[in-house]
């Protein structure tokens, strides 16, 4: 259960549920938990994927794919679902 209160994807409404959607779309299906605890403030997920995106992917000499290699693998061994 979660301390946060959370809109769930069925009770989403105007930019909330376009958000969620296209998160969706973007993520195989599913609404990752840590952008969901967001979704009292909408605005903050589009900040938050925004700057995420700025910072991870893109500032090194790896490369996208080695980039994205070394984040999934950094999540498994976190046991993250995210």
């Amino acid at each position: 259960m979660s301390y946060i209160h959370i809109v769930p994807r069925e009770e989403a409404e105007g930019p909330l549920k376009e958000i969620y959607q296209r998160l969706i779309e973007r993520s195989g299906g599913r609404l990752p938990r840590v952008l969901q605890s967001m979704s009292l403030h909408p605005d903050a997920i589009g900040a938050v994927i925004k700057w995420g995106g700025t910072i991870t992917f893109g500032g090194s000499t790896l490369g996208r794919v080695r980039e994205e290699l070394l984040a999934t693998t950094v999540a498994v061994l976190n046991d993250c679902d995210y």
